[in-house]
Parts: C-alpha cells; sequence; structure tokens
C-alpha cells in the first residue's frame, strides 16, 4: 500500500513539474509575451500569439512582421505559413499548412516541411485524411472567400493522392473513414479508397 501512495506522489510530483516548465502566452497592454514558472522569457510585443509546440515553435503575429513562427527564445523562424483568418493555420493532426508560390502544403510541429507545396486547395487533416482540389473559381463576397466547381480528391499524410481528382465534392472524412460525396449531380457516401459505398 506504501508503495501505491509513492508511485501516486511521485506521478504528482512529474506532473507539477512539466506544467512548470511549460512556457505559458500572456497578455499585457503591450500586446502578448511568454512566462515559465511565472517568470516573463518573452517580453510582451506580439499583436497575437500561440502555445507552443512540444517541438518548441510558435506562431505570433505583429504589424511590422506579419504572422511568423518563433522558437523559445523569441527569435524569428524561416518557417512558411499559411493565413487563416487574421492569423496562422492552426496545427490539426500533428501538421499545419502552409503556402509558397500560390501552392499549398504541411510542416509538421518542428516547422519541418513534411508534404511540399503543390495543391490549389487543401483541407486540415483529419481522421488521417485531408481533402484536394484543383480548377475552381473563387468567388469573393466582402471579406470571404468560397470556391466554386473544380474536382475533389483526397491525399494521406504523406501527401500520396489516396482519391483522385474525379468528385464535384468531398467533405471531411468521419472516424469510420467515410465522407459524404458528388459526382455527376449525384449524392453519394464514399471510403476512403474512393470506392462509393452507398
Amino acid at each position: 500500500m506504501k508503495k501505491i501512495f509513492q508511485l501516486i506522489a511521485f506521478l504528482l510530483l512529474a506532473s507539477c513539474n512539466s506544467q512548470s516548465k511549460k512556457i505559458i502566452p500572456f497578455e499585457t497592454e503591450n500586446g502578448w509575451g511568454y512566462k515559465q514558472n511565472e517568470e516573463i522569457i518573452i517580453q510582451p510585443q506580439f499583436g497575437i500569439a500561440s502555445e507552443f509546440t512540444d517541438c518548441g515553435i510558435a506562431a505570433v503575429g505583429d504589424s511590422e512582421n506579419g504572422n511568423y513562427y518563433i522558437d523559445k527564445d523569441g527569435k524569428k523562424l524561416n518557417i512558411p505559413v499559411l493565413e487563416v483568418g487574421n492569423f496562422v493555420d492552426s496545427f490539426q493532426e500533428g501538421y499545419a499548412r502552409f503556402k509558397k508560390d500560390g501552392k499549398i502544403g504541411f510542416i509538421d510541429e518542428c516547422g519541418e516541411i513534411v508534404i511540399p507545396a503543390q495543391f490549389e486547395s487543401v483541407t486540415s487533416f483529419k481522421n488521417q485524411i485531408a481533402i484536394v482540389s484543383k480548377g475552381f473559381e473563387v468567388i469573393t463576397n466582402g471579406p470571404y472567400k468560397t470556391q466554386k466547381g473544380g474536382t475533389y480528391g483526397a491525399i494521406d499524410k504523406d501527401g500520396n493522392l489516396i482519391i483522385p481528382y474525379k468528385f464535384d465534392f468531398i467533405s471531411s472524412f468521419s472516424d469510420e473513414k467515410t465522407a459524404n460525396a458528388k459526382i455527376d449531380g449525384k449524392d453519394v457516401i464514399i471510403n476512403a479508397k474512393g470506392e462509393i459505398v452507398k
């Protein structure tokens, strides 16, 4: 019984230590900065700031430099970004999108490019699958942009095209790895291989 209490105490202590080492964003009238153990380690200077990834990068933004990534010393990193709304794309399933030369790819939580920029349009990953589309028209309505037309397919987390560009639309894939889709004007349900199952 004593050993069980010792184990619980050890786990609680380890949890507290890992929490205390965490770098946390905080806001003041001068903007966002970062603290660790209640000590300021990056001075408030950003208009917006995200939490650090486990790999040690965080997305920030300011009026002079726009949106970009920094390391734990506050140094600006040369990592490409995709702006979504007024900030960078958030990480989903360990990947975030970036844009280069008009095309979109993915970085991992260390800022390394894991899928090169090659897609006209691609969603974030959900259940290990991202939806890609090409040949569409961009419709602008005030600050909002939507896609019209084009063909849709899907990729895996290695960037392989697992469903060719042949659908008029594909939704995100469910936990059961099925998605709503449209082809030749018909609403269908497809699996992760692009096969019509209903």
